[in-house]
């Protein structure tokens, strides 16, 4: 047989291609697999958690491959889709985008804001915007550094009550009200992350909120510390409470799971925030909000526009049904 250039072409050619692709496929699905068993081994050694953190990622491979071997197109079929499943994560991200909000919120609800903006982002300009075309009656700010004390001011207009830690060691992290702020303080170098704890008077009635920011991977031993020692102090808390923060941790994670169960407060987002730093591409959800069982979730989450940072911010909006009741608790 010729090959176009007069050379021969052996007839193998094609099968030593097919079993290449077909090993690749293989392999792949070796180590989704692997990816997705890991985690049940955290109890041992929670260095495996790392896994959750991708495992829709490994579903993705893990049926890519099954693709590519069922068909037996190999590598040639499986790389594709499993772009195109982590690309289809992204666009199922941005189906959850909120462009603004209209008006303010209605009487019996509570429209959260919380956004990592970002050490390194200077664009003040852009994260007023931000916020402004959200109209959030809280939001909580993490990686508020120093430069960003400005939009203290900027936003007093739409945002009057405000609180923030700067003036502790290592505590950078701001919360913004549309009502007032009863009492509000801040902790940081303690077993637990940095956090901010303001008690506002919404118009339903008193409302606990905590804003955090975990530490990451490569920490995790001192990650979950700081998730349990956060839980019980919650859990010292009596009345309606919300949570919100950079948790650098996915709903799949062991993290985020323990947190949830110790506190019995439900999480409520799920949608990818970072990296935002890539484009329109977030592939993990980190930034979380959680609230009291009493509170229902009426819209959302959402994920807004970047303005800058590293991280979407992640929006939701409450109705708090029990506010009675659960502020009476707090008397």
């Amino acid at each position: 047989m010729q090959s176009a250039n007069g050379q021969s072409a052996s007839p193998h050619t094609g099968g030593r291609q097919q079993r290449g692709g077909s090993f690749l496929c293989r392999l792949g699905l070796f180590a989704a697999l692997t990816g997705l068993a890991l985690p049940v081994l955290t109890p041992l050694w929670l260095g495996f958690d790392v896994f959750s953190q991708f495992t829709i990622h490994f579903l993705i491979l893990t049926a890519a491959c099954a693709l590519g071997l069922f068909t037996r197109k190999g590598i040639g079929l499986a790389l594709p889709v499993a772009i195109a499943g982590v690309l289809a994560l992204s666009f199922w991200a941005y189906t959850h985008r909120l462009g603004g909000s209209s008006q303010q919120t209605q009487d019996g609800r509570i429209r959260v804001m919380s956004f990592n903006t970002w050490a390194r982002n200077k664009d003040l300009k852009a994260i007023a915007a931000e916020v402004r075309r959200q109209k959030p009656d809280i939001v909580g700010m993490m990686e508020f550094v120093p430069p960003k004390q400005k939009l203290l001011d900027d936003l007093k207009d739409v945002l009057p009550h405000v609180g923030h830690c700067m003036d502790l060691p290592h505590c950078y992290l701001a919360f913004f009200s549309r009502w007032p702020i009863e009492k509000i303080s801040g902790k940081s170098l303690w077993e637990g992350p940095p956090y901010l704890h303001a008690l506002v008077r919404t118009p339903q009635g008193r409302v606990h909120v905590f804003v955090v920011h975990t530490l990451r991977f490569p920490w995790l031993g001192s990650q979950m510390k700081q998730m349990r020692a956060m839980a019980r102090l919650i859990n010292r808390v009596k009345g309606p409470k919300i949570v919100m923060g950079d948790f650098n941790s996915t709903p799949f994670s062991s993290m985020l799971l323990t947190f949830e169960r110790t506190t019995r407060l439900p999480l409520r987002t799920y949608v990818p925030s970072w990296p935002a730093w890539a484009g329109p591409f977030p592939q993990l959800a980190i930034d979380h909000i959680l609230a009291s069982p009493g509170f229902r979730t009426v819209s959302g989450p959402y994920i807004g526009d970047n303005a800058g940072s590293d991280h979407f911010p992640v929006i939701l909006e409450l109705s708090n049904k029990n506010a009675a009741s659960q502020d009476a608790a707090l008397r």
